[in-house]
């Protein structure tokens, strides 16, 4: 059982308050009739425990933690936070539980001017966590418990088709239900808005309609589960980004960390080297680069630049620990 658009009473039960915004553009809208383009996201709320460590334990192992954060996190959320950070004007379609952690996982978002008018409130789930352990070297471990994401259903595919216009750009991940997000693509592709999936975590058996969405963008551990082969190196993530391309997607975009992005479009593979940086949290990187492309696109940058910005982005993200708290924004990114 959920309510939607329910915020305001999560404050009153907490004894906090929630400002959210009225209507899709501001004070007054109350049609469909809009203007600014927008990138809408469609995922997962969470709150981020994060502890960092040495080295990450192996099964049976324990080891002590040297540090410990509580962050606002979800791979939707995350890249709502993104793409808001770099410039657009940010939608976000969820669900939190009606708790304590739905305030510290709606924080920053709330802070920075997402939209948050259309999330929902979770009567029976908490609000979902994650539990991430980071090296020191940056790496990381990540283990999820989706509460009120598992709950994403039939009401946000509802305002989805109510706010999606033609000019926007949809951005999904794989932390709610699929159904959910095959029918998010499904809408996205008849009105017909851009649709960014990142598909993760990933699976070997994802459905064939997911494929549909004009821009996928698995990192390279997602990459070779997608297409069933090793992607260690810039030759195999462009086999691997071909591969994509070859089961529907427009854009094929595999993401090689320190490495770099390959990409595959009609017109060919190309590859862009990393951004240098002193990376100290890797947590979040991909999240911050799918945000920034959703961004850049949506100000109408042609694909090659918006998936530069996007490099540089995810790379200042690895710079400072967590995942949105080391967002960068726009001003950082282009200079």
């Amino acid at each position: 059982m959920s309510s939607r658009g329910n915020l305001s009473q999560i404050g009153e039960v907490l004894n906090l308050k929630i400002i959210c915004v009225v209507g899709w553009w501001g004070e007054g809208s109350a049609d469909n009739t809009r203007v600014q383009m927008s990138v809408v996201v469609l995922g997962s709320i969470n709150l981020d425990l994060v502890a960092r460590i040495d080295k990450i334990p192996v099964p049976g192992e324990t080891r002590l933690a040297h540090g410990m954060l509580a962050l606002p996190g979800g791979k939707g959320a995350n890249q709502a936070l993104a793409a808001c950070r770099m410039g657009a004007h940010t939608i976000m379609l969820g669900m939190v539980g009606e708790d304590a952690f739905a305030m510290q996982a709606l924080k920053f978002l709330r802070q920075d001017g997402v939209d948050l008018s259309h999330i929902g409130v979770s009567k029976t789930s908490a609000t979902g966590l994650a539990f991430i352990v980071v090296e020191d070297g940056g790496q990381n471990a990540i283990t999820v418990v989706p509460g009120a994401n598992g709950e994403v259903g039939t009401d946000a595919l509802t305002d989805l088709q109510q706010i999606l216009g033609p000019r926007d750009v949809l951005v999904v991940q794989c932390e709610i239900p699929l159904d959910v997000v095959e029918r998010a693509i499904l809408t996205a592709k008849k009105v017909g808005a851009r649709v960014i999936w990142d598909p993760a975590p990933a699976s070997k058996n994802f459905p064939k309609s997911l494929f549909k969405a004009d821009v996928v963008t698995p990192n390279q551990g997602e990459a070779e589960i997608l297409v069933g082969g090793a992607v260690t190196d810039v030759r195999s993530a462009k086999i691997a980004a071909r591969h994509l391309r070859a089961r529907g997607a427009e854009v094929g975009i595999v993401k090689l960390g320190s490495q770099g992005v390959v990409w595959a479009t009609a017109r060919g593979l190309f590859y862009l080297p990393a951004e240098e940086v002193a990376a100290v949290d890797a947590v979040g990187a991909g999240d911050a680069f799918a945000g920034a492309l959703a961004a850049g696109l949506d100000r109408g940058e042609a694909l090659s630049d918006a998936i530069r910005v996007a490099n540089r982005a995810a790379a200042l993200s690895t710079a400072k620990e967590g995942a949105q708290s080391s967002f960068p924004w726009l001003k950082e990114v282009i200079g």
